[in-house]
């Protein structure tokens, strides 16, 4: 709601500039726009359209990114309550792991920015996994042993 409220504001800009120069004492006539007119018309609509687009793109990123780092519900904690250890670490695993492999074979960025998101993900959920007691295998506690591991699975699955 508050996006189409945003664009029908952006959508006013250039609207308000025809008013002003209807309203205006010294036009020469009611119905005559000058090409200045049109033009500061023209130039805020697209300015304002710019505006908008990056401003929508960005909240969506926004909000992709707390989705992936805010854990959506509390399996975890749950299953070890109940006392189901081993579900639990598994779902624990899981959770690290279907990031960790999206990043590793994104073909869209290069290695630097894998390992900083790798590494954000790690940060932002091994601690509280860790935090519930649950153990985890050493090769999702970082980046690089991540890498190592998926590579050495793709090199014997060639084979």
């Amino acid at each position: 709601m508050k996006k189409l409220v945003l664009l029908a504001l952006a959508m006013m800009t250039p609207f308000i500039s025809f008013a002003q120069y209807y309203d205006s004492p010294y036009s020469r006539t009611e119905s005559a726009i000058s090409g200045f007119a049109i033009f500061v018309s023209i130039v805020s609509l697209a300015v304002s359209i710019v505006i908008l687009v990056r401003w929508w793109k960005m909240t969506n990123d926004i909000k992709a990114i707390r989705n992936e780092l805010t854990p959506k519900d509390h399996t975890l904690t749950y299953l070890v309550a109940i006392g189901e250890k081993e579900k639990a670490e598994k779902e624990a695993l899981k959770m690290l792991v279907d990031p960790l492999y999206n990043y590793y074979f994104d073909d869209d960025s290069d290695l630097s920015s894998k390992v900083y998101n790798m590494n954000l993900v790690i940060k932002s959920l091994l601690p509280d996994i860790q935090r519930l007691g649950l153990n985890m295998p050493d090769y999702v506690t970082s980046p690089e042993k991540f890498t190592a591991y998926m590579d050495s699975l793709i090199k014997k699955g060639g084979k």
